[in-house]
This record gives structure tokens, C-alpha cells and sequence, in this order.
């Protein structure tokens, strides 16, 4: 394969890998209606940092209490989730797909 392919596949490949979409996570630690969680995948071999204050949508303790240790599937919102509340907003920020702005969608039962 020519050099420039090489090039714009690991150029595209470090695109996709830079952008959060949804991951299994590991809950750490519950706050009402927030969670700290522990993503389960592993980024370039190293462990990702715990996430903190991920929202918890109100289905996911439908039958029972968010526990630690619970195995938990994690979507990352495409802007900054600061400012959520009833009322549109304009995100302050630039961040996008950011790990910080989980929302913990679902629950596993393993």
C-alpha cells in the first residue's frame, strides 16, 4: 500500500479512536442521581480514568437500585452536558464526545 493510503487510514483510524460514542462501565460509586463509573475498555493498553457524576437516566432503576459494581452501558452525549436542565441551551463549551458527559443508559445483568 502507497505511503499517502498508509497515511490517511491511520489518520482516519486516530479520528474514530479520539471520538466516545457508548462503552460497558464498571459503577464505582452511586450519588443519587449520578454515578461514578469505571469504563471497562482499555485505551492503547492502558485503563481509561474513572468518570465522575455520570447521569443516570430514571429507566435504569426501574427494578431496583444503581449498586456498586453493577455493569452498566454508557452513552457519551455529542455536547457538553454543564448546563442540562427543561430549558434549550447553548452548550458553553467545545467539547464533543467527551468522556466527562456520560449518561448511564442501561444496566447488564451478568
Amino acid at each position: 500500500m502507497a505511503n499517502d493510503t498508509n497515511f490517511f487510514l491511520n489518520f482516519a483510524q486516530a479520528i474514530k479512536s479520539s471520538i466516545h460514542v457508548a462503552a460497558p462501565a464498571r459503577v464505582t460509586a452511586v450519588h443519587g442521581n449520578t454515578a461514578d463509573i469505571k469504563p471497562l475498555f482499555k485505551e492503547n493498553g492502558e485503563e481509561h480514568a474513572l468518570v465522575l457524576d455520570a447521569h443516570i437516566l430514571d429507566h435504569v432503576e426501574y427494578n431496583s437500585p444503581l449498586a456498586v459494581g453493577d455493569i452498566v452501558y454508557v452513552s457519551f452525549a455529542d455536547y457538553a452536558l454543564d448546563y442540562l436542565g427543561d430549558e434549550p441551551f447553548d452548550p458553553q463549551f467545545s467539547r464533543m464526545h467527551s468522556m466527562n458527559d456520560a449518561v448511564i443508559v442501561g444496566r447488564f445483568k451478568v
